[in-house]
């Protein structure tokens, strides 16, 4: 007679383990898939974190000048083209040019010059002119 109380009861309390057990598989699923989801976002994140770093255009232009084409490259070969721009003048017969260069926001570039003998640095404004080139004025200069 306990035999026939025995097997109902064990067969209910293994019932019981089973539901038990899936809810806790199912919660751990949960938290698993949720983690997956904050993992993916997170990485969707700093894939377009190193894409920045990679064209390593911190500088946010002008809506004019990010029109152009490959802007950073326009405004430095500009300058480049424009040695006058130099706020010193070379000696014993050297050439003055520009030897280094950044731009520091959507207004301002740094660069370094010199001729070989003589050198300094400076602070040149820019500006995108109604034709479609780069205005220049110094701002600031220190010689080296």
């Amino acid at each position: 007679m306990k035999k026939k109380y025995l097997i109902p009861v064990l067969a209910l309390l293994l019932g019981c383990t089973s539901d038990i057990e899936k809810k806790k598989l199912d919660l751990r699923i949960d938290h698993l898939e949720a983690d997956l989801k904050r993992i993916k976002f997170e990485n969707d994140s700093l894939k377009k974190e190193l894409q920045l770093l990679e064209n390593k255009s911190s500088v946010v232009f002008t809506p004019e000048i990010d029109s152009l084409n490959n802007p950073e490259k326009f405004i430095l070969e500009s300058l480049e083209r424009n040695q006058e721009l130099i706020p010193l003048k070379s000696v014993l017969g050297g050439t003055m040019r520009f030897v280094d260069t950044e731009i520091l926001n959507e207004r301002f570039i740094w660069a370094a010059y010199e001729d070989g003998h003589v050198g300094g640095e400076a602070i040149f404004q820019y500006k995108l002119t109604k034709t479609d080139s780069i205005e220049f004025h110094l701002i600031s200069k220190i010689k080296n």
